[in-house]
């Protein structure tokens, strides 16, 4: 099957958005399927949080060089690092915090990661981006490569708002650029801690009545913390735990995976 390229973005950070990432690729993973890990984020959380070393700008080549100055196929598939089986990662560098600036004065600036991840699209069934929370020109790349779009969401006040802006983003994109509309496959709710507030209970209905379907509601648990410190996925450190199922769940819901046959 040919690779999914999905986007996990939101600008609004503390949405867990790289907890989503890592436990939604590690659950296809364990599924079988060759999953690639993008971690954009200068922040490098996702590189951190499964124990692997940020690339060196200064002694090999990065995500960020390569998407200035262009690769070919070698150079690209040199930034992949092998976490575990069918689990692999582009970690984080810091040269990514100078990216969005740089790219502003480079020819074709929204096109750059597609050229750079295109390479490897044959040796993966899925890739899943980790973005860092901002609306910028490193929005607008990770945009024109990807076809599917995953929001994670919490239940706040501003979270409405930051889904309204990122919906403009993409529109102008499409508009401005004439390049096929990315599918949203829906929201993530993260950090789900009921019984509810009022208001909290008033944001997390109104995240339900948006015209995106709502595909996963992951609570907060120590064993998503408990796994983000032994650097492994919560299919390998806690497969049979109910958030371990959750994200089970949010695979098949998002359209990953297949529905398991009735037993």
């Amino acid at each position: 099957m040919a690779m999914t390229r999905d986007a996990l973005l939101n600008q609004k950070g503390g949405v867990a958005k790289t907890t989503t990432t890592l436990h939604l690729g590690g659950t296809l993973a364990a599924a079988g399927r060759r999953t690639l890990l993008v971690d954009l984020d200068g922040q490098g959380n996702l590189t951190t949080a499964l124990k692997l070393p940020r690339l060196n700008p200064a002694g090999e080549l990065t995500l960020a060089r390569a998407v200035l100055e262009g690769c070919d196929r070698a150079g690209a598939q040199s930034l992949v690092r092998r976490h575990s089986e069918n689990l692999w990662v582009i970690p984080s560098a810091l040269d990514l915090f100078t990216l969005p600036r740089q790219l502003h004065s480079a020819r074709s600036k929204e096109e750059r990661l597609s050229w750079v991840l295109e390479h490897l699209e044959d040796g993966f069934d899925h890739c899943l981006v980790d973005c860092r929370p901002a609306l910028d020109v490193d929005t607008d790349n990770v945009l024109r490569w990807a076809h599917d779009i995953l929001i994670p969401v919490d239940v706040d006040e501003f979270s409405i708002e930051a889904l309204e802006l990122l919906l403009g983003q993409v529109q102008t994109l499409v508009r401005e650029t004439r390049m096929a509309p990315p599918r949203y496959r829906g929201l993530v709710i993260n950090r789900v801690a009921r019984p509810f507030s009022g208001f909290h209970q008033a944001v997390y209905d109104a995240l339900h009545r948006l015209p995106l379907p709502v595909v996963g509601e992951i609570p907060l648990r120590t064993a998503v913390a408990e796994a983000k410190n032994q650097g492994q996925t919560l299919a390998q450190y806690a497969r049979t735990a109910d958030v371990a199922r959750m994200f089970r769940d949010l695979a098949v819901k998002a359209g990953y995976l297949p529905e398991a046959p009735a037993a």
